[in-house]
C-alpha cells in the first residue's frame, strides 16, 4: 500500500519539475498548474496504473523481453492516452477548465489528447519502468510512513483549496 502511495507522491512531484522545465524551455513561461503546491497527481495516477498493471500482467507473462516492451509500450500509451482524454473531460465538466489544449497540434483527436503526445507517454512510460522505477524503488521503501500521510493531506487540502475555495 505504502509503496503505490510513495510512488504517487514522489512521482506527482517530478512530473511537476518535469513539466515546469519542459515548458519554460520551450515557451519561456511555467505551466499552469492548477495545484498551488509542488505536484500533478495526474502524473502519480498514471504511474500507479504502470505499476501496477505491470506487476498483475507483464511480470506474469512468459515472453521474450523484446515482445514484452512491444506489447507493454502498446498498452500503456492506449491506457495513458485513455486517462489523458478522461482527465481532461472531467476537469472541464467539474471545474469549467482546460488545463491543456492539442488542437494546434498535427494529429490531434480533439483537445485533450494527440498521437504524438501519446508516443511520448509510452516512450516515457518504458523510459520510467525499465530505467528510473529501479532506481527510485530504494528510496520509496524507506520513506516513512507518516511522511507519506503529511504528503497525502497535502495535497487532499491543496485539491481542495485548488479546485473548491477558490
Amino acid at each position: 500500500m505504502y509503496y503505490y502511495l510513495n510512488n504517487f507522491l514522489l512521482f506527482s512531484f517530478f512530473s511537476f519539475l518535469f513539466e515546469n522545465i519542459l515548458h519554460f524551455i520551450t515557451t519561456g513561461e511555467f505551466t499552469n498548474n492548477p495545484f498551488y503546491g509542488p505536484w500533478m497527481p495526474i502524473y502519480g495516477f498514471g504511474i500507479i496504473i504502470m505499476i501496477f498493471l505491470t506487476r498483475l500482467i507483464f511480470n506474469r507473462l512468459k515472453l521474450n523481453r523484446p515482445l514484452k516492451i512491444i506489447i507493454l509500450f502498446i498498452i500503456v500509451t492506449l491506457i495513458l492516452t485513455i486517462l489523458e482524454l478522461a482527465g481532461g473531460h472531467l476537469t472541464e465538466f467539474i471545474f469549467h477548465k482546460s488545463f491543456w489544449d492539442y488542437t494546434d497540434l498535427k494529429f490531434n483527436f480533439g483537445k485533450y489528447i494527440a498521437l504524438e503526445i501519446s508516443l511520448v507517454w509510452g516512450t516515457a512510460c518504458l523510459i520510467f519502468l525499465y530505467i528510473v522505477k529501479p532506481l527510485t524503488d530504494k528510496f520509496v521503501k524507506k520513506i516513512p510512513k507518516f511522511v507519506s500521510i503529511i504528503l497525502l493531506i497535502l495535497i487532499i487540502v491543496d485539491f481542495i483549496f485548488s479546485f473548491f475555495l477558490k
